[in-house]
């Protein structure tokens, strides 16, 4: 009895390891999501990616990482009305999206960013809600890249 004891012990000791290890990696199965923004993601050999965002109202900030090794990672985190600036060390060749998605916007509030790599703009964009959201409709900033590592900045045009 003490046998099967030890050993249930062992085997749930060891999924919680696993998981504790895939939550701080991104690794494990293909993909994973995660609440905040890690600083670091997977190698981090490929640069520094900073994005500066400005709310006047609560939201949430999103990134995500997908590359050719079938990598996943999605993260994301609260925003308070306000500034917020986030630093993440990328890897090569992985790619993705931004969001910086307002919730329960009122007419006026505001949203804008500057995204960054490696000190140097890649991206500014500002919206202000004119009108009324209807039923269905959202107030967000959102960028896609193919890969963060090698994007052109204001500089390179």
């Amino acid at each position: 009895m003490q046998q099967i004891a030890k050993r249930v012990v062992l085997a749930v000791l060891g999924v919680v390891v696993t998981l504790a290890y895939w939550s701080f990696t991104g690794g494990g199965d293909a993909g994973s999501e995660v609440r905040g923004i890690p600083p670091t993601v997977w190698e981090g050999d490929g640069g520094t990616l900073a994005v500066e965002v400005e709310s006047t109202t609560p939201a949430r900030f999103s990134i995500s990482f997908s590359d050719d090794k079938d990598r996943s990672l999605s993260a994301w985190t609260p925003v308070k009305a306000g500034s917020n600036t986030w630093s993440i060390h990328i890897p090569r060749g992985a790619g993705g999206y931004i969001e910086l998605n307002a919730e329960n916007p009122k007419v006026g509030d505001k949203l804008s960013w500057k995204i960054m790599l490696n000190g140097k703009t890649v991206e500014t964009q500002s919206e202000t809600l004119e009108e009324p959201l209807t039923s269905g409709y959202a107030f967000f900033l959102q960028a896609e890249y193919d890969d963060y590592s090698t994007l052109e900045t204001e500089e390179d045009y």
